[in-house]
């Protein structure tokens, strides 16, 4: 049975364009004596604009050359079957047609697109809060040099998260320079009566083309002669057999087109290859107006879609870097109005959009996804557009490719049918396999290899056959006595039908010994005229028996030929009732979908091995009065494993949809034997099949009725597409798309590559892909089987588990590092966490961590759910955010602030004491009040704007009041018994400073006491037990403890050091970063598991393990090391202060070991609701 059916008459539209051009072209040659050409009727696509050539693209293969008689075709292109084109025509056909070549699209250079990095949100906050920062140092460089650190590590950050991404930008250039390496470097022609050599670009539509075996087609080409002319299609259909062309006229009696261009016999198309045979033909399309100059301008005009991951990630950095310049701004206001230095308050506002930006996010997702994509490779999915790693997690629909990816690509014997009867042809990979499978439970139903009309079968199979094996140095009979051996994986040239009878009959006995023992004579190929080939063999080399013809071809073609029937070894007449029974066999196979093959023989009475055979003008031998033998059904059979990998994607709610230019009875077959299709719900219509004709239907109707018709087919559980073209692949991606789905489309041929360019994630195959789909996909199936998708599908979905798992993580220590500004600003409590010590947390120690989580295992029931809606299930929902900022983070939070207090208050400052002093703790001294208890209360600045003049303190009792002086107090002047040094003015021009105002009061100077007592004001540095901690730890300079006082205003008053204070406020920034730290700990361990108790899920993380004593080690290198100590501001903490955070730590884990307990136990429930992110 012929499997492949002649379409019916094009749509209404297209004939009315097939009219219209024809009418077109006959006016224009009534008109003009030189006729017309391509570009009168059909406009060059390279002259129209962009969008209008995207819409044309998006149509079938336009041409109407394939239905012309030869006189109009010659007429049309100026051209002579006998001489060609002259060269004077040439050069007209090229000015009117351009040149044979594609047209480039436009590819954005290397550094525009790497400059189009440092373009997102968070680089563009980043990089003018590094300028906001170098600014800040340049106007006051003496102040700190921490503007200048910030600045430098946000540019750093910048520059390495823009060039990390850069790779991964469009590939149009690439896609097409693979279009480019498909052009034929030369070119057979015949002009001016000579055949002559030319480059391959320099052709033009009228040339006349010679074809021979393994020529690549230069162009589009209408066929005027054929002597077994086969062209492999692959690269354009994808499809791998080679088919026959010829000169037949594709038009009905009124001269209408009956066949598309991409199926007519007369045509062969640019850049697919002449598989045997040889040929001429006149070229009808060049360039950008050939079948390929078509797809490659879908292919570079198809905009490339954001995949899932890219537009969430786009959001979120917008929603975030939103909320951090707001709040950047609100807490700049509140500084200005506050009254603070302009430049100090825009200093602050960088820092509150720093701790609002979580900056080592994007790398930690960057890197994950590469993590992710090498683990993939080892699934053999090799991953070129990381994020597309995801999207495969979440799509809804996989419109695969049958040949190549659900099937072997390797025709295979299903069936034979001899003795009347239809037997199982089992499959072994050697001898050794085969026996055992003839042995077991496969041989009840198998053939019988004993049997002599088998054996008759066997050998007309082994000798009617071109195809070999591609084993130099191997002889085949021993080898398949090796178990190891593997026929099927062993190359073979041939066509494909005749490989997989090759592959069946070898195990039995190898062909190439029947071969050498019956030498084939004379020779018929196969001709889609007679549907049938056959060849003479030698039975005897004395001519003790005669020559032996063997047929093999259509079954119903090498019947007719027949006058008998081998049935248990005996030839018998063919009868109606033999008849009867092969019409049913032949149903019955043609029904599984297969190709069907008839064998027949005849031995040649009186005919010698040396006679000269021919078949031309007619055979000079007998072709009919053959005993048939029997039949053999072939098929493509379905890859192992993806019958179970279809079955996991209904499990997980991803519809597969098979596309494929196979005929709709083959689709169906395969479909039912993958399990795409349910047997009998296409008869139901709960299951449709939609052919290419229908979708040409379609394209006639209405833009409301078409998207209805797409609608209705795709509403199916279950659809299959047949006899599809390279345009209805792609509508139907775009189709999937326009209804909410994420579509994955495989691919393998340059048809492909528009369609895996716009789908949400195309997947090339990376054995019998072509270089363009592979350029234009975002993943390669290095082995070519569909189930390695499905392997990339739950890959995919556990990405995205590890990703949101990585974001909560990295999103918590927003808070902890956020709170220390709003406090700062509102409650004027020091800055609890400078901004570099938020980065060194942010792209330090954080890091590692958030990237182990990408090795968390995957948890039971990710391929039991449904695909996730990226409208509903985003990245980073509000419970997420809700979660990591409050609950997580208000944790980590309170214990960073009692750590930050504790320091203090181990130093001798009490909370109460902290209160609106935070504003310039740093820079300027602090006096606070004594009470009885030596205990500090109302405490201030000393350097202040000078309010009144020094007074002159009363010898007989404690001084009055004094100002604070900003640049320094003058020293009093007349009848003074006392001399006054005023303390507040160490940062001021006119006071002392530092260590000297230190000595000097220590030694020289005094202030006024009741009854003139003088007691030293600073501590002598030999004295440790006053500076620090007594027993614990030091300051690093011997300066003025805490406990120093002195009397002013008539109350004793704390000793003024700014020094010091920095000190303080370095150990107490050290210990708050420690304690977010620690429980950072516990949020990863928390962070493991979205469901699952850790309990249940282990500490099998080994790189988590290892992140946790990673994040130690950089957090201690951080406080300890006297360089990253000058560096990011630290000081090194006691032991001690290690504990503070462990109790808040094992809060969090408590809290998230509850949360997942409660969300198990009542699935739907308020927790589950509220607080599963």
């Amino acid at each position: 049975m012929d499997v492949f059916e002649i379409e019916k008459e094009a749509g209404k539209a297209r004939k009315a364009a097939a009219a219209a051009s024809a009418a077109a072209a006959a006016a224009a040659a009534a008109a003009e004596g030189d006729g017309v050409g391509l570009k009168d009727h059909f406009k060059p696509l390279n002259e129209l604009p962009a969008a209008q050539r995207q819409k044309e693209l998006h149509k079938e293969i336009q041409f109407v050359e394939h239905t012309w008689p030869l006189e109009q075709l010659y007429s049309h292109f100026h051209t002579d079957p006998a001489q060609g084109l002259s060269e004077a025509q040439v050069v007209i056909n090229r000015g009117r047609y351009g040149e044979n070549r594609l047209t480039p699209g436009y590819v954005t250079p290397w550094w525009v697109r790497y400059l189009q990095q440092y373009t997102n949100f968070f680089s563009l906050l980043l990089i003018v809060a590094s300028a906001l920062c170098f600014v800040a140092y340049g106007i006051d460089p003496a102040h700190d040099k921490e503007n200048l650190y910030l600045g430098i590590v946000l540019l750093v950050v910048v520059v390495v998260t823009a060039s990390f991404t850069y790779w991964q930008e469009a590939r149009s250039e690439h896609i097409m320079e693979s279009f480019r390496h498909l052009i034929p470097a030369t070119s057979r022609v015949v002009r001016n009566g000579h055949v002559q050599v030319v480059d391959a670009g320099e052709l033009v539509p009228g040339d006349m083309v010679e074809l021979s075996d393994g020529d690549k087609v230069p162009a589009d080409i209408r066929v005027i002669e054929a002597t077994d002319l086969m062209v492999d299609n692959s690269a354009l259909t994808g499809e791998s057999a080679a088919v026959e062309r010829g000169t037949e006229l594709a038009v009905d009696s009124e001269g209408r087109a009956v066949i598309e261009p991409l199926e007519a016999a007369n045509l062969v198309f640019y850049a697919t290859i002449v598989a045997s045979g040889h040929g001429r033909g006149v070229v009808i399309g060049t360039g950008d107006n050939t079948a390929m100059g078509q797809i490659a301008g879908l292919a570079v005009l198809t905009p490339p879609v954001d995949t899932p991951l890219a537009a969430e990630l786009k959001q979120f950095v917008g929603m975030i870097s939103l909320m951090a310049v707001v709040m950047g701004l609100i807490f700049f206001g509140i500084g200005l109005l506050l009254g603070d230095p302009f430049l100090q308050t825009v200093v602050f506002g960088i820092g509150v959009i720093v701790a609002n930006v979580p900056e080592g996010l994007l790398a930690a997702v960057t890197v994950s996804l590469a993590l992710a994509a090498k683990r993939m490779h080892v699934r053999n999915v090799l991953v070129k557009n990381l994020q597309s790693v995801e999207t495969l997690g979440s799509c809804t629909v996989i419109a695969s490719d049958k040949t190549g990816t659900l099937t072997q690509n390797r025709m295979t014997v299903q069936h034979c049918w001899y003795d009347l009867r239809v037997f199982e042809c089992p499959v072994a990979r050697n001898r050794v396999e085969w026996e055992e499978v003839m042995k077991g439970p496969a041989a009840a139903s198998a053939y019988e290899p004993q049997s002599p009309t088998f054996q008759k079968l066997q050998l007309v199979i082994s000798l009617c056959s071109n195809a070999v094996f591609l084993t130099e140095g191997l002889v085949m009979g021993i080898e398949m006595r090796r178990r190891e051996f593997d026929l099927h994986a062993a190359p073979c040239a041939g066509d494909a039908s005749e490989q997989g009878l090759l592959r069946f009959v070898e195990p039995l006995r190898p062909a190439k010994e029947l071969r050498d023992l019956y030498g084939k004579i004379f020779e018929v190929k196969f001709s889609s005229a007679n549907k049938w080939q056959l060849s003479i063999h030698v039975q005897s080399a004395q001519n003790r028996l005669p020559p032996i013809l063997v047929m093999k071809g259509a079954p119903e073609k090498v019947l007719e030929r027949c006058a008998y029937i081998l049935v248990n070894g005996q030839v018998f007449d063919l009868t109606s009732d033999s008849r009867r029974h092969f019409q049913e066999a032949y149903q019955q196979m043609g029904g599984f979908g297969e190709r069907v093959l008839g064998m027949a023989f005849r031995d040649l009475e009186g005919f010698k091995n040396e006679f000269a055979f021919s078949h031309k003008p007619r055979p000079n031998f007998p072709t009919d009065g053959l005993t048939f033998v029997g039949m053999v059904s072939l098929m493509d059979p379905p890859r192992p494993g993806v019958v179970e990998a279809v079955a996991q994607c209904r499990r997980a709610a991803v519809k597969v949809i098979m596309v494929t230019g196979d005929h709709p009875i083959t689709a169906t077959a395969i479909a039912t034997k993958v399990g795409i299709l349910d047997a009998g719900k296409v008869e139901s219509g709960s299951a449709a099949v939609v052919t290419g004709e229908d979708i040409r239907a379609w394209s006639a109707l209405s833009p409301r009725d078409e998207t209805a018709k797409w609608d209705e087919a795709l509403s199916h559980d279950q659809v299959i597409f047949a006899r599809v073209s390279p345009s209805h692949k792609l509508l139907l991606v775009e189709h999937c798309q326009r209804r909410g789905e994420i579509v994955a489309v495989t691919g393998d041929g340059v048809n492909d590559a528009p369609a895996l360019k716009k789908a949400d994630i195309g997947i090339a195959m990376g054995i019998g892909g072509k270089d363009v789909s592979k350029e234009a996909a975002d993943m390669i199936l290095m082995d070519d089987n569909f189930a390695s998708i499905v392997s990339g599908v739950e890959e995919g979905r556990l990405i995205f588990d590890n990703l949101k798992k990585t974001i909560c993580y990295a999103l918590t220590v927003n808070i902890p590092e956020l709170v220390p500004y709003l406090v700062n600003v509102l409650l004027g409590v020091p800055l609890a966490l400078s901004t570099v010590l938020m980065l060194a947390i942010c792209l330090g120690t954080d890091m590692l961590p958030a990237i182990s989580l990408a090795y968390e295992e995957k948890e039971s029931d990710i391929m039991d759910r449904p695909p996730r809606n990226p409208k509903r299930d985003r990245l980073v929902s509000w419970r997420l955010i809700s979660h990591a900022y409050l609950i997580i983070g208000v944790v980590q939070t309170l214990a960073g602030f009692l750590a930050f207090l504790a320091v203090f208050n181990d130093y001798g400052y009490r909370p109460n004491m902290l209160l609106r002093i935070g504003f310039d703790f740093a820079h300027s001294p602090i006096i606070c009040t004594l009470n009885s208890a030596s205990e500090p209360y109302d405490c201030g600045y000393g350097c202040g704007p000078p309010v009144y003049s020094l007074g002159m303190p009363d010898t007989s009792s404690p001084p009055a009041a004094q100002p604070y002086c900003y640049q320094g107090c003058p020293m009093p002047n007349g009848n003074a018994t006392r001399v006054v040094v005023d303390p507040f003015s160490e940062m001021g021009a006119g006071g002392f400073k530092g260590q000297q105002f230190c000595s000097l009061t220590c030694n020289t100077s005094a202030y006024a006491f009741p009854g003139g007592v003088l007691p030293p004001q600073c501590s002598n540095p030999a004295i440790s037990s006053q500076v620090g901690f007594p027993g614990r730890q030091q300051l690093g300079k011997p300066l003025g403890p805490y406990n120093g006082w002195y009397w002013w205003g008539g109350r004793r008053q704390l000793q003024p050091n700014t020094q010091y204070q920095v000190e303080v406020l370095r150990y107490a920034q050290s210990a708050y970063f420690l304690a977010v730290i620690v429980t950072q700990w516990a949020n990863l361990v928390v962070c493991k598991t979205r469901r699952l108790s850790v309990f249940q899920q282990g500490m099998h993380n080994h790189v988590l393990n290892f992140s946790l004593l990673f994040e130690t080690l950089v957090a201690a290198a951080l406080l300890y090391w006297p360089f990253l100590q000058e560096v990011f501001d630290t000081r090194p903490l006691n032991v001690l202060y290690w504990l503070i955070g462990l109790p808040f730590a094992l809060t969090i884990l408590a809290i998230g070991e509850l949360r997942k307990l409660l969300i198990r136990r009542f699935p739907g429930g308020w927790m589950d609701r509220w607080t599963n992110w």
